[in-house]
């Protein structure tokens, strides 16, 4: 018996050409894409919503679908910009932000309980990743729906070669007004510019989003942010991350993302990013985590 039939508040539906998990529990609604294991939305019945999902989404095959928490991996970005031992070991140059995303994934395991929910989801190298990507391979995604969210990246080099990665948790997050919005926890901390020919700079106050912003922090940071409304805390363990709003201009060139979204929009994207890469020999795990909370 499949772990949805046994399950009391998951079910499985298709929307366009994607497969959904979706969980109707008494605290929250929530739905994961089989394909990237991509987390679309978290509903809390008494906290709102949680993720930013575009509402020119488009639930298709082999593409990247906007909004959620997309997972990149195992590179983040163009790869050109990566370290060369990862960027040197890829076969096919096609991908940005990795392969992971567009996979299909499989739903290995359900939790359940009057407080919450937990789903594990689980990738392993093909003959389409191996043609992208030479490395024998096991990722696990595990959702923690409650009060909060919490998801856990798990990669495992099942393989005997050693091999680098980066990555990222792609998070969207909903604000009521991108102008009233305050990012904190980032006061001192160093990032690099990559609206301003990749220049290292030093953040001083809280990050305000007046302009396009595509800024990648360096260290483990605590964010907060207020948008007038609501309190939002981000935390992780990640060495790095990236800040992000297309603002104006952007926005118009942007696939399933409609010209005044940004608006009420932005990523905060956890990861290992530019030299902050992982490295796993034969056997290794590595573990990325984030947590979402909202008051």
């Amino acid at each position: 018996m499949s772990v949805i039939a046994q399950s009391a508040f998951c079910s499985t539906v298709v929307i366009d050409e994607l497969e959904c998990v979706q969980i109707r529990h008494p605290r929250f609604f929530a739905e994961v894409c089989l394909q990237g294991s991509q987390l679309t939305r978290f509903d809390h019945h008494s906290l709102g919503e949680f993720v930013w999902l575009s509402p020119s989404a488009e639930y298709k095959l082999g593409q990247g679908l906007r909004g959620g928490v997309p997972i990149c991996w195992p590179w983040f970005g163009v790869l050109e910009k990566n370290p060369a031992g990862i960027s040197q070991s890829v076969l096919s140059k096609k991908n940005a932000h990795g392969f992971a995303r567009t996979q299909i994934w499989q739903l290995d395991d359900i939790k359940e309980s009057a407080h919450g929910v937990t789903l594990e989801l689980a990738l392993k190298q093909n003959n389409e990743t191996l043609a992208i990507w030479p490395f024998a391979f096991e990722l696990r995604c595990r959702f923690h729906f409650s009060d909060a969210l919490k998801i856990e990246l798990i990669t495992h080099n099942t393989g005997n070669d050693t091999f680098s990665f980066s990555q990222a948790l792609h998070t969207y997050l909903g604000v009521d007004a991108i102008s009233q919005t305050r990012i904190m926890g980032a006061h001192k901390h160093h990032y690099v510019d990559a609206l301003d020919q990749w220049k290292s700079k030093t953040q001083h106050g809280p990050v305000i989003i007046s302009e396009e912003v595509d800024r990648i922090y360096l260290g483990e940071i605590e964010y907060s942010l207020n948008d007038g409304k609501h309190d939002i805390a981000l935390t992780s363990n990640s060495a790095s991350s990236v800040v992000w709003n297309p603002w104006i201009n952007k926005s118009k060139t942007l696939s399933q993302f409609p010209h005044d979204a940004y608006k009420t929009m932005l990523c905060i994207e956890n990861g290992n990013i530019l030299n902050d890469i992982v490295r796993l020999k034969k056997n290794q795990r590595h573990v990325l985590n984030m947590t979402l909370s909202k008051q």
